[in-house]
């Protein structure tokens, strides 16, 4: 009676706390940022990052970060999905656990970088610099960017 006790509350517990990420799965936002200190646009195409993102940005020591590429992706539990975000910057995402996402990122083909983050905290920033002495960020969020004002 205890065992099927047990197991009940981990059905409501588990159906409780990730119905979204179980039925339509989690959306998840990703964005490709360069910074720099040019006021300038890199590319016809960018735009200047939102307000949310350029205030956490703002520990970097550029005075400008201009979104290159933006995407949505869903993933559910057990999923994975990898990301072209330009010709040479590549995310993976995999949600083994439904409380753990992993971060994979690819420059060039090549692994740069892991990490893991908890589902109900995502805002992941991993970066680097390039040859153009300006940097690159690769941004994976759960909340929906915001455009600037």
């Amino acid at each position: 009676m205890k065992r099927i006790g047990f197991l009940l509350l981990l059905l409501i517990v588990d159906s409780t706390f990730v119905p979204h990420a179980k039925s339509e799965g989690m959306r998840l936002y990703l964005q490709l940022v360069r910074g720099t200190d040019e006021g300038l646009p890199p590319f016809l195409d960018a735009r200047p990052a939102g307000p949310k993102l350029n205030q956490r940005l703002q520990l970097f020591k550029w005075k400008h970060f201009w979104e290159i590429n933006r995407k949505m992706v869903v993933l559910h539990i057990g999923g994975k999905t990898r990301q072209r975000l330009n010709s040479h910057r590549e995310v993976e995402i995999e949600m083994a656990r439904f409380n753990e996402l992993t971060v994979s990122i690819y420059s060039d083909g090549k692994l740069t970088e892991t990490g893991r983050q908890a589902v109900d905290a995502v805002f992941y920033i991993v970066g680097g610099d390039n040859q153009d002495g300006q940097s690159w960020f690769i941004v994976v969020r759960r909340d929906q960017p915001l455009d600037p004002v």
